[in-house]
This record gives C-alpha cells, structure tokens and sequence, in this order.
C-alpha cells in the first residue's frame, strides 16, 4: 500500500475520492515549532526612571512635630485650693461690736484652672466660689 503526500489543501473533498491511497486522520500531531512563538514576541516593556515619581520625605510630617502629648501644662489635683476658714474672724475685733466672718470665705473647690489632654481644654469648677463670700453679720 503507497501513500501519497501532498500539499496541505490537496486533501479538500478526501471523502469523495475514488482511491485508495487517501488516509484522512481526525488527530494531527504537530512536532517541531509549527506555531510556537518563542521569545519576547510582542512582549512590551518600558521603563521610566523617576517619571513622576515622589521620594523622600517631601512634605511628609514625621514624629512629634506640632504634636502635644503627655501632660504639657497639665496642672493635677487641687492647685491653689483653699479650705478651711479662710480669714475667719470670731469674738471682738477692735473693740467695735463684733465683726464676725463665718463660713468659707473664698473657698475654692474641684480642680481650680485644671488642664488636661487637650491644651487649653478647662475642666471641673473653674473660678467657682462656694460658701458665704463676703457675708458681715454685724452683731450687737
């Protein structure tokens, strides 16, 4: 039995020819580099060396710059607290009746001008005055 080669096309219609010599294969095996692209085929590089591009530290903030941590000012627990009697004057004061001052003149409670966290910020009681501020009671 011969087989004959051809050009690739030559087999177009092979159902219908009347010879012998046609072998038809549904399954081709292809060796070699038929159709294989190899290589950098179409492949596309650029490189562009610092188009645009920002390094560095150009306006970038860092650290602590402007940065209020910890207890910057911070003024903690009574400062300048007053208790007590303050200026408390009993019995006879110069001879002149009695000027008598009870009560809690000028007394300052809470956290008087306390900073804390944010500065500037102002918490508790600030300039409040409790008690009898003031108050004579003159007794005869």
């Amino acid at each position: 039995m011969s087989r004959e080669v051809g050009e690739l096309g030559d087999i177009k219609g092979a159902g219908n020819a009347t010879g012998s010599n046609v072998t038809t294969a549904s399954s081709g095996k292809f060796e070699g580099n038929a159709g294989k692209a190899e290589g950098d085929l179409g492949k596309y590089e650029t490189k562009v060396d610092n188009a645009g591009k920002t390094e560095g530290d150009l306006g970038k903030v860092e650290g602590n710059a402007g940065k209020t941590e910890g207890n910057l000012g911070k003024i903690e627990g009574d400062a300048g607290k007053t208790e007590g009697n303050l200026g408390k004057a009993e019995g006879d004061l110069g001879g002149s009746g009695h000027l008598k001052t009870e009560g809690n003149l000028g007394k300052s409670e809470g956290n008087l001008g306390k900073t804390e966290g944010n500065l500037g910020k102002a918490e508790g009681n600030l300039g409040k005055t409790e008690g009898d501020l003031g108050q004579h009671g003159a007794k005869q």
